[in-house]
Parts: C-alpha cells; structure tokens; sequence
C-alpha cells in the first residue's frame, strides 16, 4: 500500500481525517481518525535499489468501543489482505469532562519521492 492508497481507505469511511493532529474543526468530533509518520526506514529492494518506507500511527477516536467505523475499517483492511495489531485504550480527561476511546495501530507505506 502507498501513502495515497491509505488516506483514500481512510476517507472513504466518510468521518474526519487529518494528517498529524486534528484541526480545531475535527477536535471534538467523533468518530474521527487522526494519522502520522513517525519511522522512516530505506528498505533495500530488488536489483539493489531502496525503497523509501513509512510506518504510519492511524489513531481511531470514538465515544464508544468497538464503533461500527472502526470495525468497518478493520473489514476493509483485512480484505486487502492487512491485519494491523489494534489497540484500545479509554481515555478520562477530567479536567474537559471528556471520555473517549482511542484505538491505534500501525501501517507501513511504501512512499514515491
């Protein structure tokens, strides 16, 4: 999967997506979908080339577990043939009131330069 393939997967669940940290808009919206780069490795390729590779954190925030988006894209994942490790964790933020569920999991992407 190339990075463009991935933000099209992502989007197409028809929720917000940003690259990064949510805009302002997005922060208090759920469900919402929040991605990032945060390994970049040169993987040696046949014929003695590199490829550039990226390993992505796609963050799924929600008020609810096991939200029908995140399961969605757990099924659009393992039909291409991808079965990320998720991760769930609840989130108290006593001070703003707030309680969510944030499930994660890395993605590597094969990026063009």
């Amino acid at each position: 999967m190339n990075k463009k393939e991935l933000v099209e997967l992502l989007e197409s669940l028809e929720i917000p997506v940003n690259e990064g940290e949510s805009t302002v808009s997005n922060s208090s919206k759920y469900p919402r979908i929040v991605f990032w780069d945060y390994i970049w490795e040169d993987v040696l390729a046949s014929g003695q080339d590199y490829e550039n590779v990226e390993t992505y954190q796609i963050s799924f925030f929600s008020k609810i577990p096991r939200h029908e988006k995140l399961l969605e894209l757990r099924k659009i994942l393992r039909e291409k043939g991808y079965h990320p490790r998720i991760f769930h964790e609840y989130v108290e933020d006593k001070g703003k009131d707030r309680k969510y569920y944030h499930s994660y999991f890395s993605m590597e992407v094969a990026v063009d330069e």
